[in-house]
């Protein structure tokens, strides 16, 4: 009957939900569960084989190294040490060098796992509707137009025989001097002020003009865009791609000791990837790592199926979306059971995994422990539940720091204005 009772040494290592394991204080292996366990106790009862775990000394999933030396369950399976490993483990070129395969459990992605970003207080918000360029170009023009308009109003003195800046005329039953231009005006209708006193020679009242409606286009886009971007927060997203992680300079990121993902990275010789492995510190595994990477902010690259489990678990417990999976994947690769090359033993594990697969029963385990990450599978700041937030104190901090430097400013001036106006005094 298949297997006629063989004994199978299986190698084994943790991956949360499918491998499970507990240990006793001297490290023995007391208890495994999870899904491939599961799947191997079906396995033995339907091909008639007993089996017993195996766990690699050094903990890695299993690399080649340059020397042609092998790591981890890999390494064990390679040295026929075990009959089978459970993994699943990625399928790779260099590894199907040197051993087999069974037909792909699933298939995954690989990507960059982070803490969610959130929406940062900014003091310089008020400043964000316009580029710099906007704000840059603004200020010249209003410098610019000062500069012309004094230069204008200068003009008409000196070719004006009526002296216009000290004729007085009559306007709305008042007398005041026959303006052309003051400085003041500009600042005046960017500010959305009315002008008491109007140009009167039709020069400066169609240069005021034109700025009137200028000002009147720029302050509806400012204040629209201003509260827009205070009635709806927009998170900033540093991160989607490799790229990004290394120009964004602001986190760190680990990978998983061992595993392909180490392996790819490891071997690069120059880029991106390269700079990736030389900058990155390694960690057990992604599931491992899911408390420490919300404190210390940190990313990992991992699968998107654990990416996914911590997601959903995690949502369980807080109810909150505490995580993101950047946009860019690294790869995709198939994830398999291992054996050693030419094993007897593959064709009948294809055949139950075949089985498995076509059934949906990979599928709905992957489904049913991954649930609870849809709700958080949403850019930031579109998740269900998420609200404008009440404008507080740091919300306008920027705009309170503007008043304070305005009061110091003109506190110095006045005290200048008093020195000023006191050695005059003295002088006199």
């Amino acid at each position: 009957m298949a297997l006629s009772g063989k004994h199978l040494r299986v190698a084994a290592g943790v991956w949360n939900p499918w491998v499970l394991m507990e240990h006793d204080q001297q490290g023995r292996l007391v208890k495994s569960t999870g899904i491939f366990i599961e799947f191997m106790n079906m396995f033995a009862q339907q091909l008639n084989f007993t089996y017993s775990l195996v766990e690699a000394a050094d903990g890695e999933w299993g690399r080649i190294l340059p020397n042609g030396s092998t790591t981890g369950m890999i390494g064990l399976c390679h040295r026929r040490e075990v009959d089978m490993a459970l993994g699943p483990f990625s399928i790779t070129y260099l590894r199907s060098l040197i051993i087999d395969f069974s037909v792909p459990v699933y298939i995954d992605n690989s990507g960059i796992f982070l803490p969610r970003p959130t929406r940062e207080r900014d003091l310089t918000g008020f400043a964000k509707p316009f580029a710099w360029q906007v704000w840059i170009a603004l200020s010249m023009a209003v410098l610019g137009s000062m500069v012309l308009g004094v230069a204008m109003r200068r003009f008409v003195q000196q070719w004006d025989p009526l002296k216009f800046e000290h004729n007085l005329q009559e306007f709305r039953g008042k007398t005041w001097p026959l303006l052309t231009f003051e400085p003041v005006w500009l600042i005046r209708l960017l500010l959305l002020e009315g002008v008491e006193i109007p140009p009167m020679i039709l020069t400066g009242q169609l240069f005021m003009g034109t700025w009137m409606l200028a000002t009147l286009i720029l302050s509806s886009a400012y204040q629209g865009v201003l509260t827009s971007l205070l009635a709806v927060p927009k998170v900033e997203i540093p991160v989607d791609s490799l790229q990004d992680l290394v120009n964004y300079g602001k986190i760190p990121w680990a990978n998983e000791y061992g595993t392909s993902l180490h392996q790819f990275f490891g071997d690069a010789k120059s880029g991106i990837y390269k700079v990736i492995n030389d900058k990155a510190f390694l960690v057990t595994a992604c599931y491992d790592e899911r408390q420490r990477m919300k404190v210390q902010k940190f990313a990992i690259l991992c699968d998107f199926f654990s990416m996914k489990k911590i997601m959903s678990d995690d949502y369980s417990e807080t109810g909150q979306c505490n995580y993101y999976i950047a946009k860019e994947s690294i790869w995709a690769s198939s994830f398999a059971f291992a054996f050693p090359k030419n094993s007897s033993i593959i064709p009948y594990f294809n055949k139950l995994v075949t089985m498995l697969k076509e059934g949906g029963i990979i599928s709905r385990y992957r489904q049913e422990f991954t649930s609870n990450a849809t709700a958080c599978m949403v850019k930031p700041g579109k998740e269900d539940g998420f609200s404008t937030l009440v404008l507080s104190l740091s919300d306008f901090g920027g705009v309170f720091l503007l008043c304070l430097g305005g009061l110091v400013l003109g506190a110095i001036l006045l005290m200048g204005e008093l020195a000023v106006g006191w050695a005059k005094k003295r002088g006199n």
